[in-house]
């Protein structure tokens, strides 16, 4: 029956949105209980909002039936939480991971704090709307930990089968290199002289101060200084010239395309298996995953009592 209802409340919703203006009353008008709770319209156009911003659509007439059908879910489905949050007297939840789930919005988006604030701004809503959103997901982990966590049990011996699992997959032959580089590019007729008088500054003034002179990569400002580089990331040309160099030692001048490299080598890491960590590491998802399975079995034990009535 609810989902009768369900189909012929978008079918209204459709003949709403076609409309040229929404005046203030529409959007101010209930359109479902969920519980004794209200939605108003103007909840529905805010969700739309939302969904289309996070999931980088546009709000138009192709799509505008299934983000509908998407935010009308999403409502019910957090009203109810909330409900459940509310009765529990939830309050607390961790902040760290709102301030987490916002900066993964941004740059899902590919901006910033402050472009999302734009986005929002356009659309005529701001990152209140978003975090709000956020924080009754939150809560509702928070309430689910507190009535759960003691009826957290895992199989030890799966548990342990995965780690194994997971150690022997790991590949400890791996480095990881702390480079330094020095690049110029390719010059006709006088790439050997130039390369010479490079070899020279390097002896006279060092390899940093040569970068910073010569080596037109953006690294000079540093020094020549690039950082840690797994070697899986290395291209072969480069990696073969500097797999058996030792620390402080450069390479020889690495042709490539357009460029001459000339390679340091300030460092070397090789890749250990840190038992504990990969542990703690499984262990944590297997609860979590224990958590979601009760998350589900209580949310689905509430959408059968609650009833959602479309008006």
């Amino acid at each position: 029956m609810r989902k009768v209802k369900f189909i012929i409340y978008i079918s209204f919703i459709f003949f709403l949105f076609s409309g040229s203006k929404l005046n203030s009353n529409i959007k101010n008008s209930i359109i479902m209980t969920i519980g004794n709770e209200p939605v108003t319209y103007l909840d529905l156009i805010k969700e739309m909002k939302i969904i289309s911003i996070i999931s980088r659509q546009s709000l138009d007439e192709t799509n505008k039936e299934s983000i509908k059908a998407l935010a009308v879910k999403a409502l019910i489905k957090r009203k109810i939480k909330e409900m459940e949050i509310i009765k529990y007297d939830i309050k607390d939840f961790n902040q760290s991971d709102l301030k987490n789930l916002i900066i993964k919005t941004s740059n899902n988006l590919g901006t910033d704090l402050y472009g999302l604030e734009q986005i929002m701004e356009k659309n005529q809503m701001t990152i209140k709307n978003l975090k709000e959103r956020y924080e009754v997901d939150l809560k509702w982990n928070t309430l689910i930990f507190e009535l759960y966590k003691n009826k957290i049990s895992l199989n030890m011996d799966e548990v342990e089968e995965k780690i194994n699992t997971e150690i022997k997959r790991l590949d400890t032959t791996k480095r990881k290199f702390l480079l330094s580089e020095i690049e110029i590019r390719k010059n006709q007729g006088n790439d050997d002289e130039k390369i010479n008088k490079i070899i020279e500054n390097i002896k006279k003034e060092g390899f940093e101060k040569t970068a910073k002179k010569f080596s037109t990569s953006i690294s000079a400002e540093y020094g020549g200084n690039i950082g840690w580089i797994d070697e899986k990331n290395l291209s072969q040309k480069i990696r073969n010239n500097i797999q058996n160099l030792k620390v402080e030692e450069i390479s020889d001048p690495i042709f490539l395309e357009n460029t001459i490299v000339l390679i340091r080598i300030n460092g070397v890491r090789k890749f250990e298996k840190n038992i504990e960590k990969i542990k703690n590491r499984i262990v944590r998802l297997e609860k979590e995953k224990k958590l979601q399975m009760f998350s589900n079995s209580h949310y689905i034990n509430l959408e059968r009592v609650v009833p959602v009535n479309f008006l």
